[in-house]
Order: C-alpha cells, then sequence, then structure tokens
C-alpha cells in the first residue's frame, strides 16, 4: 500500500508579505550609518561663538593726576590774591599778582650794568683803533721825532767840537739830553705795548664774560617781572601747597599785602585736565591685573557719567598694614584721560569710583558645559558633530578659562555637543 505525504501549502497573499517584509529589512540594514552609534544617553547642546569677557571689580577714590605748588616768582608783597582754596579755576585765569615796583628797580640796575660790559666788549672788538692806542702812538712817534733831532744836533755838535768851535761841556749836556730821550722812547714803546695788550688775552676774555654775566642777570630778573601775574598752566582745583610745613599751613592761604620771598609755597594747583583713581586689590587678583588695560569707571556721585581709563600703575609691594596671615593688598592706579566740560562739572577730587577692570576678552568664544567633556590621560575628549543629522566624532579640545556656564575651549568648531545625564 502505497502512503501519500502530505504537504503544507501556504496561501500565496502570506508568502508575498514575508518577503517584503525580509526585503525592507534588509534595505534599513543597509542605510544604516556604520561610523559611531549614537550614544544611548545624554542631550545633544548647541555651542556657537560668543563674546567672553572677565573683569574684577574694585573700589577707589578719584585723585588729581598731578598737583604742583605755586610759589613767588620773585620776592615782595602781594599785590593781589584772586581765588581761594578749594576754587576751581580753567587753564590761564589769573590766580595771583605781585607788587614789582622793587624789582624794577633791580632790572634797571641790571640793565645798567649790562650796557656798561657790551661797551667795554665793544672797545676792545676795535682796540687797536681806540683812542687810548692813538694816544699812546702819538706819544711814541713825539718822543722818536724829538730822539731824532737830538742825535743829529749831537752829530753835529760833535763835529765843531772837534774843529775847537763848540765847548766840551755843551756837548755833554747834548749827549746827557739824548741819553734821556732814548730812555724816553723805550717807555714810550713799553706804554704802547701795554695799551695793546688791554685789548687782547685775559683782558678781552675777562670782559667778555662780565658781559655774559650781565645779560644772564638781566635776563633773568625781566622773566621775574614779567612773571609778577601768576596764571593757571591747567585748568584745576586751588589747594593747600604741598609739602608745607604744618606751621605753614596753620597761617591759613596768603592775602594781599603779605610780605613773601622768592620760592615761597603760595598754594597748590591740583589738576582736573587728567584724573586718576587710586585703588587696593586683592594678592588673588593682582597677577590678573597689566598695564595698560581697559577700565570703566562709574561712582555713584557722578549723575550717570560713564568714565574710560586704563590700568597705570600695578603695585609691585604689598601696601602696610596687611594682618599677618592673612591677604596683603596692593595698589593700582587707573589713569582716566582729559574730561569735557560736563564731566568735569560731575567728577569731584575725592569721590569715590568704581572700577571695572577687563583683564580678558574673546569676541569668538566658545564655552561648553563642564558635563560635556570627559578626561582621557592628559586630554580632554567630548562627542560632536557638526549638524544633527551629521555622524558623531570624538574631538580633542584644550581647556581655557572656567566660567559661570561651564569652560572655555579651544581647537572646536560650532555646532553640537553631547552632554551627559
Amino acid at each position: 500500500m502505497t502512503t501519500k505525504r502530505k504537504h503544507w501549502r501556504l496561501p500565496r497573499l502570506m508568502i508575498t508579505g514575508l518577503a517584503l517584509l525580509a526585503g525592507i529589512a534588509a534595505l534599513s540594514f543597509q542605510i544604516q550609518p556604520r561610523a559611531t552609534a549614537e550614544p544611548p544617553s545624554g542631550q545633544w547642546l548647541a555651542v556657537q561663538p560668543s563674546n567672553l569677557e572677565h573683569r574684577i571689580g574694585l573700589v577707589g577714590r578719584i585723585e588729581p593726576a598731578r598737583t604742583i605748588s605755586i610759589s613767588a616768582p620773585f620776592g615782595g608783597n602781594i599785590a593781589n590774591n584772586f581765588v581761594e582754596p578749594g576754587q576751581r579755576v580753567i587753564k590761564g585765569e589769573r590766580l595771583l599778582s605781585m607788587d614789582a615796583s622793587e624789582l624794577e628797580v633791580q632790572v634797571r640796575d641790571a640793565l645798567s650794568t649790562l650796557l656798561k660790559a657790551r661797551r667795554t666788549v665793544r672797545e676792545l672788538q676795535d682796540w687797536e683803533a681806540g683812542q687810548e692806542v692813538s694816544r699812546a702812538r702819538r706819544a711814541l712817534r713825539s718822543v722818536q721825532m724829538g730822539l731824532d733831532g737830538n742825535e743829529q744836533k749831537l752829530k753835529d755838535t760833535r763835529s765843531l767840537h772837534e774843529r775847537g768851535i763848540v765847548a766840551r761841556n755843551e756837548l755833554e749836556e747834548l749827549e746827557r739830553q739824548t741819553q734821556l730821550q732814548r730812555l724816553d722812547l723805550q717807555a714810550a714803546e713799553a706804554e704802547l705795548q701795554a695799551v695793546l695788550e688791554r685789548g687782547r688775552g685775559e683782558y678781552r676774555q675777562i670782559a667778555e664774560m662780565e658781559l655774559a654775566n650781565a645779560e644772564v642777570k638781566h635776563a633773568a630778573l625781566s622773566r621775574q617781572l614779567a612773571s609778577g601775574d601768576i596764571l593757571a598752566p591747567f585748568s584745576g582745583i586751588v589747594v593747600q601747597a604741598p609739602g608745607i610745613s604744618a606751621e605753614e599751613a596753620a597761617k591759613g592761604p596768603v592775602q594781599t599785602g603779605s610780605r613773601v620771598s622768592q620760592g615761597q609755597p603760595l598754594f597748590g594747583l591740583a589738576s582736573i585736565e587728567g584724573l586718576r583713581v587710586i585703588a587696593r586689590v586683592a594678592e588673588l587678583d593682582v597677577n590678573q591685573l597689566k598695564e595698560g588695560q581697559p577700565v570703566d569707571v562709574t561712582g555713584d556721585g557722578f549723575d550717570g557719567q560713564h568714565l574710560q581709563g586704563k590700568v597705570m600703575v600695578v603695585g609691585g609691594q604689598a601696601l602696610g598694614g596687611s594682618v599677618p596671615g592673612g591677604s596683603s593688598q596692593f595698589e593700582v592706579v587707573v589713569s582716566i584721560p582729559e574730561l569735557d566740560e560736563a564731566q568735569m562739572r560731575q567728577v569731584r577730587l575725592g569721590m569715590s569710583a568704581k572700577l571695572s577692570i577687563l583683564t580678558y576678552h574673546n569676541p569668538d568664544a566658545l564655552v561648553v558645559p563642564s558635563a560635556a567633556m570627559r578626561r582621557a590621560g592628559d586630554k580632554w575628549l567630548l562627542d560632536y558633530r557638526s549638524a544633527p543629522e551629521h555622524p558623531v566624532s570624538v574631538v580633542e579640545v584644550e581647556a581655557g578659562r572656567s566660567m559661570p556656564d561651564g569652560l572655555e575651549v579651544f581647537g572646536l568648531e560650532p555646532g553640537y555637543v553631547r552632554v551627559a545625564n
């Protein structure tokens, strides 16, 4: 008996469905990216360039950029005092005038001495054609002519004496006269030489030095006379003269009619054309400050005025009075350039000022959360992709400054980074 096997036949529609599912599965497997599979956990955060600044805030006090002492230009009485301590003055404004009557006498005496010295030097420059040399030469010629006449007369008399016509005593008298005239000639020659020497060498050098001294003295007295009216060299505030003793300060400001000596300090002038701010910084922050860093300066008393300055000095030695074992303090000086008229009316000496010092600036900084970075030996790594649909790659970066929002990094392009949960 023949046994017949039964064959199970699937319906045609079911076979077709299974084939379609297998094809879709194969196609899906082929189009999946093979670079790096997306991490199973974490979220992707966009990272774009942003302006990054780091500032240090300090509090200081407004001081003048410079303070000079106004001194009496010469000794005498004060004719008029036009200012008082604390008064604001502008450049070129008259501050004080001196009584110059005594100085005018000295100037005239100096001018008289100068004119005499000039005349003496002028005479020495043309000395050989001057009156004294001409007089000495005339005297020499006169003696020479007299001697020539006597010598001729002596010659004739000697000839007559030899012939017995003239007595011997007459010849001897004539010889004595001739000898005296020869001595007079020598004296006249010496006198002429001495007169000529007076216009040369040391005599002329002395006269030129006396002229130079007379010119310097007259010029100095003339400058003092011209400075009788004291003008403000720059815009500023009238203050007490710096460096004066407590005894002098107790006398108060100078008054009209007061007697002063040359160089005596009268008052000080504190500049308001340029200011500076003196502040203190802790030792933890001092190494972040450098000369030339820009500074924003504001203050409660500035009435909205916003000033710009720069760090001028960073102290190299700790200030005295620090608490032993505590944080040391260092002085910082911020310079503020010339103010305009509106700023000068609002900003006053001694006001407190708030400083915002820019210590770091990166206009294209990339900051990523700390959770996006992981350590691998001595390297910092993070998961990165340039766009949401692009594959993931591991990027090595260099860490920069720590910020409240994360960490500044270098070596990364704008894109997306994965932040671990």
